[in-house]
């Protein structure tokens, strides 16, 4: 199967990859250079260029599954974050999923399955995460509406907590629930059970 992956996470791309390389073929889109794999094709792309957005599009193949991995945060107070960081945070994690799911929906380039990697910080309140909450509240109200949308095609969330990743490097983030993190491997093994048809609820909290 043909899988298209969105966004560069040094922790969470590494792990999807080897558990998908094998019986896969991927086509992994980031602005950050990667190193190539079996099986792995890199278009080096920002998912904020909507002047390649087109073009992307209508040059790729189709593909049977899309993982919407892309994302960006600052971790502080509203305050202290500065104006383009807040608009990068919501360009990057919803606005430039929007338009990358309505282009490729244009050109029929999904054949079955959306997986939209969300946050609990999209259900959750928690301290010095303002934009960054607000961009997952968004992808999940967005999911949930294409859910409906898009009868033809299985739509899943998957809402990590804290990942130990570049991410949360030195973050600020004060989280409010009980458990704090999330394994890399409970994220890449709940991707291949939806993979697999083990897994067919429509959001996963992890």
């Amino acid at each position: 199967m043909h899988i298209c992956i969105t966004g560069v996470s040094s922790g969470i791309w590494l792990h999807i990859t080897q558990k998908l390389t094998p019986d896969h073929t991927l086509t992994w889109i980031s602005r950050r250079s990667i190193e190539n794999r079996i099986n792995l094709t890199h278009i080096k792309w920002d998912i904020r260029d909507e002047n390649l957005l087109e073009k992307i599009a209508k040059e790729s193949e189709a593909f049977d599954y899309i993982i919407l991995n892309a994302g960006v945060a600052y971790f502080d107070s509203c305050e202290n974050i500065l104006p383009e960081q807040h608009r990068e945070i919501i360009e990057t994690n919803l606005l430039s999923t929007i338009l990358f799911i309505n282009v490729l929906l244009k050109y029929n380039k999904i054949k079955k399955w959306i997986i939209f990697i969300g946050s609990i910080a999209g259900k959750k309140s928690s301290q010095n995460g303002s934009s960054y909450a607000a961009s997952k509240f968004g992808l999940r109200g967005f999911a949930m509406q294409l859910k409906n949308e898009q009868r033809q095609l299985w739509i899943h969330i998957i809402n990590p907590k804290i990942v130990s990743t570049e991410l949360h490097k030195n973050s600020k983030i004060q989280i409010q629930w009980k458990y704090k993190e999330t394994s890399l491997e409970s994220i890449s093994s709940t991707i291949t059970s939806i993979l697999s048809w083990e897994e067919k609820r429509f959001e996963i909290d992890l």
